[in-house]
Order: C-alpha cells, then sequence, then structure tokens
C-alpha cells in the first residue's frame, strides 16, 4: 500500500507537521510505503520526491505578495501540476491530506480526483469552518463563521490586518461556498476529538464523513513529581498564559514557562507588575530532550487555553508522563480530563478558579494521587502510537483505491 502524506510544512513547524512527519517516519515500519508532499525547504526531511515540492510561499508577508498569495492560496496552479506528476509516478493508492490550506491549496485535491485516487483529510485545526483557524478573535471565542458568513472574518478583521483577513474570507467563500472543492473531493476527514467533529456538524458537515481518531500519545512512562509547575507552547492571547500568571499569584507556587510567541514582552511585563520575578522564570523555546526534561520533572503542567483546544499534544504529552494537568474546560480537552479524576478542570478564563485548583494539589494525599496516575494510565495507554498507527492503517485499507 503507498500513500501520499501532504501537508505544506515537512519539517516538525507545528503540531500537525509533527503528526505528519511521525506517519512518514513510523508507518514505514508497518509495511506501508510512503510518498511525502509539501513545500521545498532546506528543514524538510530528505526524499527522493522532493523534485515535486512547490515554490516556497511565507504568507505572512501578504503586504509583499498580495496578488501572488491571493492566486495561489484559493488554486495554486504549481500545486496541481506537480501533485498530478507524483501521481503519476508514484502510483499512489491513497492520499492523506493534513494542513494544505494557503501554501498548496485544495488544487491537490482535484488533482487526486481527476487520477481516480481516495483522500482522506486529517483536520488539525477548525479551518474549514473558520477562516481564522481558532474560533477565537479579538480575547474572545468566535462562533459567527460556523453557523454565518465567512465574510465576518473580514468585517471583524480576524487576522488583525484587513488584508490577510480578506484573503482568508475570500478563501474559505470560494472553496466552502462556491466550488464546495472539500466536501466534493475528499472521501472522509479524520477530526482528533469528538468536540471538533461536532463542530464541523454544527457548521453542515456531513457527520457520515467524519470520523474521530485521537492524536497520538507518547508511550507511557510516569514520573514522580517536581517540584514546580509547568506551562509549555505559544506564548500568544489564546492560550492564556497571563490567566495563569495572575492565578500564581493567589498561590505560593513556582512556574516554569517554556516557548516563545508575540504575548512574551506582555508577559513578562506581567509577572514584573505582579512582582512575582522570584517566582516565574521564562525559559525561551526548547527542544528535544531539554524540553522533555521539564516536563518529567513538573509537578503539574498547566494548560490555560482560552480558546477550544481540539486535541493538544501538550495534554497527550504531560499526560504520557502520568502528570498532573490542570486545564481550562474547553474544545476536546474534557474528553480525556474527567475533572478530580484524571486531572483537574476550571472555567477558561477564570483566574481565581485557577488558582483554587493549583492550591488544591497540595490537598492531595498519596493515595489521591496514586487514584488519579491509574486513571491516566487507563486513559492515556489506548492512545498510544502503536494504537493509533494499526487504527490509521485500517482506514487506510478500507479507502484506499
Amino acid at each position: 500500500m503507498k500513500i501520499v502524506q501532504a501537508n505544506k510544512f515537512l519539517y516538525p513547524n507545528g503540531g500537525a507537521d509533527r503528526y505528519c512527519c511521525s506517519l512518514i517516519e513510523e508507518l514505514p515500519k508497518l509495511g506501508v510505503e510512503i510518498v511525502p508532499f509539501g513545500m521545498a525547504d532546506s528543514k524538510n526531511l530528505d526524499t527522493r520526491w522532493k523534485k515535486y515540492f512547490t515554490e516556497n510561499l511565507n504568507y505572512h508577508k501578504v503586504g509583499l505578495n498580495f496578488f501572488k498569495i491571493g492566486r495561489r492560496l484559493i488554486w495554486s496552479r504549481e500545486a496541481f501540476k506537480k501533485f498530478a506528476q507524483l501521481l503519476d509516478e508514484s502510483k499512489a493508492d491513497l492520499v492523506h491530506a493534513h494542513n494544505i490550506y494557503h501554501q498548496l491549496s485544495p488544487s491537490i485535491l482535484v488533482a487526486a480526483k481527476d487520477k481516480k485516487i481516495p483522500v482522506i483529510m486529517t483536520l488539525h485545526d477548525y479551518k474549514l469552518i473558520c477562516p481564522n483557524y481558532l474560533l477565537f478573535t479579538h480575547g474572545k471565542s468566535c462562533e459567527r463563521c460556523v453557523t454565518g458568513s465567512t465574510w465576518n472574518c473580514l468585517k471583524y478583521d480576524c487576522y488583525y490586518s484587513y488584508p490577510r483577513s480578506f484573503l482568508a474570507a475570500l478563501e474559505s467563500f470560494i472553496h466552502n461556498k462556491v466550488w464546495h472543492i472539500y466536501q466534493n473531493n475528499i472521501n472522509l476527514f479524520i477530526a482528533p476529538s469528538e468536540y471538533l467533529k461536532q463542530m464541523m456538524v454544527k457548521g453542515g458537515w456531513p457527520a457520515d464523513k467524519i470520523i474521530v481518531l485521537v492524536n497520538p500519545a507518547p508511550a507511557y512512562l510516569p514520573q514522580p513529581d517536581g517540584a514546580k509547575l509547568l506551562y509549555f507552547g505559544r506564548l500568544s492571547t489564546e492560550k492564556g498564559v497571563d490567566v495563569l500568571i495572575r492565578a500564581l499569584k493567589l498561590t505560593d507556587e513556582k512556574l516554569d514557562i517554556v516557548g516563545r510567541g508575540d504575548d512574551e514582552d506582555k508577559l513578562k511585563a506581567l509577572v514584573k507588575e505582579l512582582s512575582l520575578e522570584n517566582r516565574v522564570t521564562f525559559h525561551g523555546y526548547l527542544g528535544g530532550e531539554l524540553l522533555e526534561k521539564f516536563k518529567r520533572e513538573a509537578k503539574a503542567v498547566i494548560l490555560p487555553s482560552l480558546w477550544a483546544e481540539n486535541m493538544s499534544l501538550a495534554l497527550l504529552e504531560s499526560l504520557a508522563y502520568g502528570k498532573l494537568i490542570i486545564a481550562s474546560a474547553s474544545g476536546g480537552t474534557p474528553e480525556l480530563i474527567e475533572d478530580q479524576k484524571t486531572g483537574f478542570l476550571f472555567k477558561p478564563g477564570d483566574v481565581e478558579g485557577l488558582a483554587k485548583k493549583i492550591n488544591d494539589l497540595k490537598k492531595l494525599s498519596a493515595s489521591d494521587r496514586t487514584t488519579i496516575a491509574s486513571a491516566i494510565k487507563e486513559k492515556i495507554v489506548p492512545l498510544e502510537l502503536k494504537q493509533h498507527l494499526a487504527k490509521l492503517i485500517n482506514i487506510y485499507k478500507q479507502y484506499a483505491k
């Protein structure tokens, strides 16, 4: 069985890219031949198929390339042509699409249909029902485009740049309301959480074309509790790190923050304003073993997101270490974290509620901790990569030509 893995980035740029790269690495070990497709980049994995990769285009520089980017995100002729050539040479049985938006465009879906090759697509975000991916804008949750007009993205400037908001709204309008290009050219959608599936259905997508397959977790390797709380991830508004810092003021705990983002300076200023310099440490971006060390040694991992997390890799990775999780009750998170059983939940944005959950950690007895650890193991082991890949291969077999 030969499967094309199509994703705009073929290096671990974000969660979707990490997942795609893991499939490219792991599936051949199980007898599945993989053909990667994406944008050319020096950071990509090396492959003989790279001659078919498309030109690298940075969507964030839309001001300099407005018309070029606009044409490409609606319909990339380059991606259509090169993808068709790759399909001809590879003789693939199935296409597994990931984040193909903008830089690749859904033109590749039409190329696959022209060749009578089935396509499945993993939904790593809310892009097909929300032009800015997040169901969150200007500091608040937002579902205007789910059941309403995609032009709300422009009206409310959901990209904080009217040119980018215009292109995102136009893209969604043409693809989903005029051409129905995803609806007509994808055989099956995979949602990593029941929450995402239900939001897609709310947006008018057919429930019978969407199945839930939770993102894979690392192997369960429980670690002893450490001394400090940990947040790791993007430092951006929707992640709610400011809520965590304000909550920390109401406790006597210490916090490590690992990551970078647009809000980094604001968050450092907030720490100074609240006189928490001796209790909050910013470590910047860390990867590999350096990051794993922080995860292993954490007392608890805090996930204070304001937006509806789909199925956070940070959540899965932390549970795999048997860590206590304190998370906002939003999106797909409550599908793994049951309050007082596999972790602790609080209302998104509730500073005092989060502080209470942090302070409650001190009340846990050894017996309480053992009970929670057992519940975490029961929840996470079935989600390990081995089981995930077996389920995915079964899906491939059902849909491959």
